[in-house]
Parts: structure tokens; sequence; C-alpha cells
């Protein structure tokens, strides 16, 4: 189905690459927008896209926590546990988000909705606690906030609004004292030309 599906863009992926194993990587972000997980009979299909033996592939499944090779939720709620969030208090967002939900770490909800996991450091200490929905980051999570945040998932959710899996297109956003997402935007200042030396 991907080769039918996304011709053009696997022609792209193989073409920009020397060698085939460096295409790996964003075929299997491609596979994931996808079928949403990555189990074996995607393993085996991008392998055969790739011309690659499926043991290369299932490597790199097995390596990157940010593939699943088993289904997960429509939003996947990834939340960093590394120290500066755990100061900042990344043990009572997981705590909220389990009572919320109703389940444990590497569990999905039963309507299919949410996957919540613990995550090591997402890079952003500045702002914690921090959490990935989806690979999209949100920033300066507190345990008040979750109700708010999972309805307005729940709302994106019904109206078709989600967020890739893999990351691609990802944002940055902050929770509203509701909870809601409000997405950040981000203004690069212009690049100033460069002056003519004085020699």
């Amino acid at each position: 189905m991907l080769r039918e599906k996304y011709a053009s863009e696997i022609d792209t992926l193989r073409s920009r690459f020397a060698h085939r194993r460096s295409a790996v990587l964003p075929m299997l972000y491609l596979a994931q927008d996808e079928y949403g997980s990555l189990g074996e009979e995607v393993v085996r299909e991008v392998a055969d896209v790739l011309d690659l033996p499926p043991t290369d592939i299932f490597e790199v499944v097995g390596f990157y926590t940010l593939f699943y090779d088993r289904p997960v939720g429509t939003w996947m709620i990834q939340v960093c546990d590394d120290a500066p969030c755990c100061y900042c208090g990344a043990e009572e967002v997981m705590a909220a988000l389990k009572e919320q939900l109703g389940i444990c770490e590497n569990e999905t909800t039963e309507d299919g909705m949410f996957t919540i996991q613990r995550v090591k450091c997402l890079a952003a200490c500045g702002n914690a606690p921090a959490i990935q929905v989806n690979l999209a980051y949100l920033y300066d999570v507190t345990p008040e906030k979750i109700d708010g945040m999972l309805r307005d998932l729940r709302s994106r959710a019904e109206r078709g609004e989600t967020f890739r899996l893999s990351g691609r297109d990802a944002d940055d956003y902050t929770l509203a004292p509701d909870g809601s997402l409000q997405r950040i935007e981000r203004r690069l200042g212009k690049t100033p030309e460069p002056q003519p030396s004085a020699a």
C-alpha cells in the first residue's frame, strides 16, 4: 500500500540518499503516519520498499522510542521524567494523567483515544515539566491543566484534527489556564545582510 499511495514521496526519499539505509528513518515515519504503528507486516513492507533485509528495519524500530511496534492511542502522551521535569512536577502530571484516564504507563484507554508513556529527556528543561502529544511539545504542564488538555484533545479528534505520530509538521504548544492547547508562534528575525569588510 505504501508504494501505491506514496510513490512520489518514496521516489524522492530514495533519490535523496546515496545509501538505502539512510532512508530508513524517514520511511518509517511515513509508514507510522499511515498505519499508526509499525507491526511486523509494516516493517516487512518498509524493508521491501527499500530493498533491505527486514532484520535491519526491526533493529531500528526496536531501538528508537518514537517508533511504536504495537498499536497506540490516537493521542500518544509522553511525559518527560528526567531530573529537571521531575523537580518541577512531572510525577504529579503523570499521576493526574493516570487518574483521569484510568490507565497505567504503556497502556491505552479502552476507547483507543490515549496512550501514556514515560520518556527520558525531551530537551525542554527551560519549560519543565514538558510532555509530547504525538511529538508536538507542550510546555509548563501542571496537574491542574490535565483535565482541560484531555478535553481539548478529545475535541480535536472528534473534528478529525490530530497531530502526526512521526513529528512531521509538529508544533509547540502551551496550555492555557483551562488546559486548552495554544500553538506557540515562532517568528525568526530577519537575517542581517553581510556587511562589506573595511579592508
